[in-house]
């Protein structure tokens, strides 16, 4: 088994032009890490060369070590591997915005909306971890959703500051090299990075936040439509901010974190006077008749290849079911929800804490070794059957539990794998099914047949 430093290499998990990040074990604990190890691809280090290369390397580090707050990822270690050449470790963390919206490399490519509540969430706390930074100096200059990773609790961490620069200070980088990410990157920044303050990261904000509540990017030449015109249950009171934020002059921008924060809680809170919370409406009866035995979902586990998912799931190309079976729902008592469509018997909440896939099966059989609700058939459900938890709660799409689980428990884990190392699972309000490491930590909801 490769090992870098003390540290046993478990897979890789991305790579840029100076590094790579892999998922890592200290085996004397069985600690799983994030490991960022200086790789620089051998054109970035012609472009830069070894000098710069390694200023930038160890300036992330250091403002890893420095920054103490709790929605900036912190440096657990620092050392040189048998070549002498550097890493840092930092808390290895499964879930980020990116893979939550359905971000891919085709990056104009619509994504999945997030409610106002949730985006407004992210927003106050990513805003919040980018005020630390700027108060000590620290222009980011690469925000966006693949740079927010989210924790066992839902909580925003930012990381990659390896682009980061203190304020005052010109690094002297080649024209051709360019700070950011296309449409995240406001126009100052690409023109010279060099120049570019604290509002490069507001704007940066801006449009992820325009990205989460629309499913679009704005564009990056034309004047873009209100947001209101794309997503029509944000009614009109998101317009302005948005619009503000990702203004191409920085003077017209919000000028600091804090008044933009401000900003963007005040929308949310005109938000939710004027709409009504949309996982209230109700499907028809006609939607509650079991399916024919065909259609009912299916039991027995599976191994879905990641290429084979879309169409042994029955997923749209946002990973969101095509096709639609909800359940009748009926609250036996407080550890038993039968499905009266389905013939399946759940729990109404699930697992108390987050658990790796492994530890799944493991609470499972603790919770039948103890009859519990008087069941002991419990077994961890397939995709198909987490599937008919979801009721569609909008005309654009979006899908919610019924109010009789509990709704704070949205990451699930399924029976379905997809490889020797990862498992399927379902994000019950953001109405998608993806796959994830099996070490990742999500909630268990048990299922029985009735």
């Amino acid at each position: 088994m490769r090992t870098i430093g003390k540290y046993q290499i478990k897979g890789l998990l991305g790579k840029g032009g100076m590094g790579r990040v892999y998922k890592a074990v200290l085996p004397e604990v069985e600690k799983i890490v994030a490991l960022k190890h200086l790789t620089p691809h051998e054109h970035m280090q012609q472009l830069l060369g070894k000098e710069q290369i390694d200023n930038l390397f160890f300036t992330e580090a250091q403002v890893l070590a420095n920054i103490n707050h709790p929605h900036v990822a912190g440096l657990l270690d620092f050392d040189y591997d048998e070549s002498g050449r550097p890493f840092f470790v930092m808390e290895y963390l499964c879930m980020n915005l990116g893979d939550l919206i359905g971000e891919t490399y085709d990056i104009e490519q619509p994504t999945r909306l997030l409610s106002p509540e949730r985006a407004t969430r992210y927003m106050d706390q990513t805003l919040a971890g980018l005020d630390r930074l700027h108060e000590a100096g620290i222009i980011h200059r690469d925000i966006k959703p693949y740079n927010i990773l989210l924790t066992d609790d839902d909580r925003v961490k930012i990381i990659d500051l390896g682009l980061s620069r203190l304020r005052g200070e010109v690094k002297d980088l080649p024209e051709t090299f360019k700070i950011g990410t296309p449409y995240y990157a406001p126009p100052e920044q690409e023109r010279n990075p060099d120049q570019a303050d604290e509002r490069a990261d507001l704007y940066s904000a801006a449009v992820m936040a325009w990205r989460m509540l629309t499913g679009t990017l704005p564009p990056e030449f034309d004047e873009p439509a209100p947001p209101s015109s794309v997503n029509p249950l944000l009614g009109d009171v998101w317009d302005e901010v948005l619009s503000r934020g990702i203004d191409a002059d920085p003077a017209r921008r919000f000028q600091n974190c804090a008044e933009m924060r401000v900003a963007i809680t005040d929308a949310f809170a005109k938000w939710q006077k004027t709409i009504e919370q949309t996982c209230q409406w109700t499907p028809p009866e006609s939607a509650y008749q079991k399916p024919a035995a065909s259609q009912s979902p299916r039991k027995a586990p599976l191994k879905v290849r990641g290429n084979r998912a879309l169409s042994v799931f029955g997923l749209d190309a946002r990973h969101r079911p095509a096709a639609q079976m909800t359940g009748k729902f009926q609250k036996l008592d407080a550890h038993r929800v039968l499905d009266n469509a389905m013939g399946l018997i759940w729990q109404p909440s699930g697992s108390p804490y987050p658990l790796d896939w492994y530890s799944a099966q493991a609470y499972i059989d603790r919770l039948n070794k103890k009859d519990f609700g008087g069941i002991d058939r419990w077994r961890l459900p397939t995709v198909d059957e987490l599937l008919t938890l979801l009721e569609p709660k909008t005309v654009l799409g979006d899908f919610c539990q019924p109010p009789i689980f509990d709704n704070q428990k949205n990451r699930l884990w399924s029976s379905d794998k997809k490889s020797f190392t990862a498992a399927w699972y379902v994000h019950t309000e953001m109405g998608y099914v993806d796959s994830q490491d099996r070490t990742c930590r999500f909630y268990v909801r048990a299922v029985a047949d009735a």
